[in-house]
């Protein structure tokens, strides 16, 4: 072997030592930045969020950019499921948004006569609603991963790493979005496949929550559940009138989530009266002047949900979605929510 390969062998040795230090390097920036990450999202992203009245711009700006950058961590760190929670749970109600809109088309193509058109608006629908399916089974492992398997005899401590309330909305929501995810998978042909026990794990989960201090939210669900799960429901239960009693601690408390479910279950139920009932009464709590300021985001979804059955409501009697700024009003009420005076010549010009 001459010098000059004998130093070219060297530098090539030194070249591959360095690259292979500055590797380890990145490697070792990388824990203590998902760590940092993690706990700034739980310290400061999600406060901000719950706090944000733009709910559009929370679930798929947030939920969808959040969810990818945080998941990426778990290859570095263990996963984040706190933080994971709660950004797959704004990234579901984004792609629910696409799912109900097509619903609503649906709807409107039937009112027309245009059944082709409703086929394939259905079969987007149902697509959409296997997206929102899956995301929300996500929120189920990573609620189960950072809290336990919930509904069994003892509950989990909910004072751990994040140290605050936090920690409890958190698993109200987990829990809460699980029952979605099976609602959502159920729309969906059942093509996720998430387990039909999951409802009844929420609804006993859900007596490990401080009633009050939540809404009337915990009760709400438990009442949802069973409702929506044939044999769930205790001897000598009153499901609506523990929703009723709910969505009173909610009106209390400047909180429109409580009446939200109440709507759901109405609608579940084919109950068109206590669905109107209850659609009104989360547009009266939102208007409130003392709404819970650092939880705004929830009375967005709340708000969000009731529009959507109000216009399922509208577009079925009336071919259109609820008239703006009107929710609470129905086709048909003397309150002049109407656009049957809508010039369309005039909204050209």
């Amino acid at each position: 072997m001459n010098i000059k390969t004998a130093r070219q062998i060297a530098t090539g040795t030194a070249a591959a030592a360095l690259a292979a230090v500055l590797l380890s390097g990145c490697g070792l920036i990388y824990k203590p930045v998902g760590h940092t990450l993690n706990h700034y999202s739980l310290d400061e992203a999600v406060p901000y969020a719950l706090s944000s009245g733009d709910l559009d711009k929370t679930t798929c700006g947030t939920g969808l950019a959040l969810s990818q950058l945080m998941g990426s961590f778990s290859r570095v760190i263990s996963r984040p499921s706190r933080t994971l929670l709660s950004t797959n749970l704004l990234a579901a109600m984004c792609s629910e948004a696409q799912a109900q809109d097509a619903h609503l088309l649906v709807l409107r193509a039937l009112h027309n006569g245009e059944t082709d058109t409703a086929r394939d608006d259905r079969i987007i629908a149902q697509r959409w609603e296997r997206i929102t399916a899956l995301r929300r089974y996500q929120v189920y492992r990573d609620t189960v991963d950072a809290y336990g398997d919930f509904g069994g005899q003892s509950c989990p401590d909910l004072s751990n790493e994040m140290g605050t309330d936090l920690d409890e909305l958190q698993f109200m929501t987990g829990v809460l979005t699980s029952v979605q995810g099976l609602l959502s998978d159920i729309r969906a042909n059942s093509s996720v496949g998430i387990p039909q026990n999951v409802a009844a794990e929420a609804g006993r989960a859900v007596s490990c929550l401080d009633n009050r201090k939540w809404w009337g939210l915990p009760d709400a669900l438990e009442a949802v559940v069973w409702l929506s799960v044939p044999g769930n429901q205790p001897d000598g239960a009153d499901p609506w009138g523990q929703l009723e009693r709910s969505v009173a601690i909610g009106r209390e408390q400047g909180m429109a989530l409580p009446a939200m479910l109440y709507a759901i279950a109405a609608y579940g139920q084919s109950d068109t009266a206590r669905e109107k009932q209850a659609i009104k009464a989360v547009a009266e709590i939102y208007n409130q002047n003392d709404t819970a300021g650092r939880f705004q985001i929830l009375n967005e979804v709340a708000y969000s949900q009731a529009q959507y059955l109000s216009d399922r409501i509208w577009m079925e009697a009336e071919g259109h979605r609820t008239p703006l700024i009107a929710l609470g009003s129905f086709p048909g009420d003397s309150s002049g929510a109407s656009d049957d005076d809508f010039d369309a010549g005039s909204f050209l010009e």
